[in-house]
């Protein structure tokens, strides 16, 4: 959970965001095939990478809604930007940002749930 610095620091950046209007898929697809490359390139490490993951997720579960269950909602939210993100100890090589075929399959296999 987030304390309240960190609610109303993400609550400011969204604020920004929406303003600059870089709320754009264009833009994640963007800052994915960034974070490939650089970890790709020995350049970012995984920790930075976490961090990344961690700013994102701020983000969303500040504008979240608080009518759904919010435990689940943020379990969720994890695993799917774990699913698209990339790591330096991945065996072999990803695509830079994959289908949403690879994204499914991905969060099936962490969840145990069978299509």
């Amino acid at each position: 959970m987030m304390d309240q610095q960190e609610t109303e620091q993400a609550r400011e950046l969204h604020r920004t965001l929406e303003f600059i209007g870089l709320r754009a898929q264009a833009t994640t697809v963007g800052l994915i095939q960034l974070c490939a490359e650089l970890v790709a390139a020995g350049l970012l490490k995984d920790e930075a990478v976490e961090r990344i993951k961690d700013a994102i997720f701020r983000e969303i579960a500040v504008t979240h809604p608080r009518g759904y269950n919010r435990a689940e909602f943020e379990r969720t939210l994890r695993a799917r930007l774990d699913a698209i993100f990339p790591r330096s100890n991945d065996a072999e090589p990803r695509s830079p940002v994959g289908t949403v075929a690879d994204l499914e399959s991905r969060l099936d296999a962490e969840t145990g749930d069978e299509r």
